[in-house]
């Protein structure tokens, strides 16, 4: 059965997520995580990828960003996880698939921007690995919260897409999410249907903007 085409929405947002296969951990220390930014960090200013929003957990990625072609996403994912799981397999001297298949990603309108933002910076706290989203020192909370410089991305950026000014996000994502919504961007994304009806563009898209089917 052939793959399911990828949904892309040059110049909007999308959710971005890959788990490590069978759930095995992908980051065993800081230097693993600062290697994998890197190269993130590397690969999407090559292709083209704005980063607003990132998570790195001991078994998967978040990140939320926003393609400028339409190949954006696939060649810095793809790119950059291949050079990190042959870099991760070499240290434990080990062989097979780091990466539990392709990675999942959905397109998100603005009202969900912001909700999968929360999502995102929240992870930590859900999964009882800190008790304030700023404090992880493997996300864009810090940088969001204005409590450190992040070398992938830039608050200016993110701010002026969410509309909301950085004074209120510290309380923002101090706020625990929704069932519902958690349950929804999950399903979202693993499936690639864009989140919310607004994601998709009515008419004519603008210049900037425009959605297509990528097969990966």
């Amino acid at each position: 059965m052939p793959r399911i085409a990828r949904v892309v929405g040059v110049g909007l947002p999308h959710h971005i997520t890959q788990r490590g296969n069978y759930q095995q951990k992908v980051f065993l220390n800081a230097d693993n995580r600062k290697r994998y930014l890197a190269w993130i960090k590397e690969y999407s200013v090559k292709y083209g990828l704005s980063v607003l929003v990132y998570c790195l957990m001991p078994n998967h990625v978040h990140f939320i960003a926003v393609p400028g072609k339409k190949d954006s996403l696939s060649k810095t994912f793809n790119t950059a996880h291949m050079c990190y799981s042959q870099y991760f397999n070499s240290k434990l001297g080990q062989r097979g698939h780091l990466w539990q298949g392709r990675f999942y990603s959905c397109v998100l309108n603005q009202s969900h921007f912001i909700l999968a933002a929360r999502y995102i910076e929240r992870n930590p706290v859900r999964a009882g690995l800190t008790d304030k989203p700023w404090h992880w020192a493997w996300s864009s909370a810090a940088a969001h919260t204005n409590r450190k410089n992040d070398v992938l991305i830039k608050p200016y950026d993110f701010f002026k897409l969410a509309d909301m000014p950085s004074a209120l996000w510290e309380k923002y994502i101090d706020t625990a999410e929704d069932k519902r919504f958690l349950q929804d961007i999950r399903k979202h994304t693993s499936t690639g249907r864009p989140f919310g009806a607004s994601a998709l563009p009515r008419g004519r898209p603008k210049k900037d903007r425009k959605m297509v089917a990528v097969p990966i």
